[in-house]
């Protein structure tokens, strides 16, 4: 029984990446370390997305961009934007962060995002910056696990500017040698045309 449980959620997360392109795997979410001594104030603002694992909320989206700012209870206004061609209409979608486990010490870059507006029904996703040095780019990964059996991944680089400098592309590379699939990583245009 076990064997047909394995069989068919691998069946359901295969298609999964088929639709969305997460990185789907076998085996329970990794736990890589994030950036530490968190400051969610620096973090705050503008980013630009740089590439991405597609995602199925996000396929074709080109000039993606993410804000940041303080709600009045403490928690991260999440204000995503794209476009998706060849329409040219920008579509947005608004969503709440909070830190996963703020009484740490020190503080770990582990957030929890939720879109949507009924609380009970919306699903909660990781949003773990690995490496960010607040001023250029930011390295952002989350997983979903089934179990211990399958896990999908997500990725986003973003950058402060629409393209990163030679120096943040360095740093960002570092992470991705470490825990991301480069080949999987599809590059956002940032084309203002559009």
């Amino acid at each position: 029984m076990k064997s047909v449980q394995l069989i068919a959620a691998a069946f359901v997360l295969g298609l999964v990446q088929l639709v969305s392109a997460q990185q789907v795997g076998i085996g329970a979410c990794p736990n890589p370390p994030v950036h530490i001594n968190f400051d969610v104030s620096r973090y705050l603002g503008l980013w630009y997305e740089i590439r991405r694992y597609e995602q199925v909320f996000q396929l074709g989206g080109e000039c993606v961009t993410a804000e940041y700012s303080l709600n009045a209870d403490g928690s991260v206004r999440v204000f995503n934007s794209m476009v998706v061609p060849p329409a040219q209409a920008r579509s947005s979608d608004t969503g709440r962060a909070v830190i996963a486990f703020p009484d740490e010490s020190p503080l770990e870059a582990k957030l929890n995002v939720t879109f949507g507006t009924n609380p009970d029904i919306d699903i909660s996703a990781n949003y773990w910056v690995l490496g960010t040095d607040y001023d250029s780019y930011a390295v952002v990964w989350g997983c979903f696990g089934v179990g211990d059996t399958l896990r999908a991944e997500s990725a986003w680089i973003l950058s402060r500017t629409p393209q990163l400098s030679p120096a943040a592309s360095q740093q960002v590379q570092g992470f991705i040698d470490l825990y991301l699939d480069e080949e999987s990583l599809r590059t956002t245009m940032q084309d203002p045309q559009l």
